[in-house]
């Protein structure tokens, strides 16, 4: 598979998708103009993943801000990866947040709530 980046702007984050070397990693703010068009090749990129997916995979999200309509995007990535959880193959997300970022930290339980999938939240 394809190694994928996204450089980090003002309103996007970083991200690497390097299944060679397992990196799954979101880095930064998370607000683009058009959210469907900034997160279609992400979504398709593990769409493709999931079919064959590394032994184990986690997905690291140090996140400083994410905004409504990207908050349901990576909802819906989530998604998509718990079709690992169901191959019976290990996940886990690492959800990092800025320590006293309640929001953030509660964005990650709710997040780990609705998809039941393994998240370890820590503060930074």
């Amino acid at each position: 598979m394809e190694k994928f980046t996204i450089v980090e702007t003002q309103f996007s984050p970083e991200i690497t998708l390097d299944k060679d070397r397992s990196r799954f990693e979101f880095y930064g703010k998370v607000y683009p103009e058009d959210v469907n068009e900034f997160f279609l090749p992400i979504l398709n990129w593990f769409n493709i993943y999931v079919h064959n997916p590394n032994r184990e995979t986690a997905v690291l999200f140090k996140l400083d801000y994410i905004n409504t309509s990207s908050s349901k995007k990576l909802l819906d990535l989530l998604h998509i990866l718990k079709e690992i959880h169901k191959q019976k193959k290990s996940i886990i997300i690492n959800w990092y947040y800025r320590t006293g970022d309640e929001d953030m930290r509660e964005t990650g339980e709710t997040f780990s709530e609705i998809v039941n999938i393994p998240f370890k939240i820590t503060p930074y």
